[in-house]
């Protein structure tokens, strides 16, 4: 993992799941740190977690739920924001 993404896991992050850490990510990264955080991970545990019940700001869960539809088909983060966006369309 990163060395910015460690700070996230002042408990420490052996033995616990890709779930749980993603959600950690989810809830207190900033955004630079969020978006730096592996877009396999995110396709990977995403669809698990609820994301209505995450401790985070309504504008992060809402975005979360924007990108939802763009992850499985993207490969990257800016591909993500592209699509989102409509940037790129011709």
């Amino acid at each position: 993992m990163q060395k910015q993404i460690d700070k996230y896991f002042w408990d420490g992050a052996s033995n616990i799941s890709g779930e749980y850490k993603l959600k950690r990510i989810i809830e207190y990264a900033s955004f630079p740190d969020l978006i730096s955080y592996p877009l396999e991970d995110f396709k990977k545990y995403l669809p698990a977690i609820r994301i209505e019940n995450l401790r985070t700001s309504k504008k992060r869960k809402e975005f979360i739920k924007c990108i939802l539809p763009f992850l499985s088909g993207s490969q990257t983060w800016e591909e993500i924001i592209d699509k989102l966006t409509g940037i790129g369309k011709s």
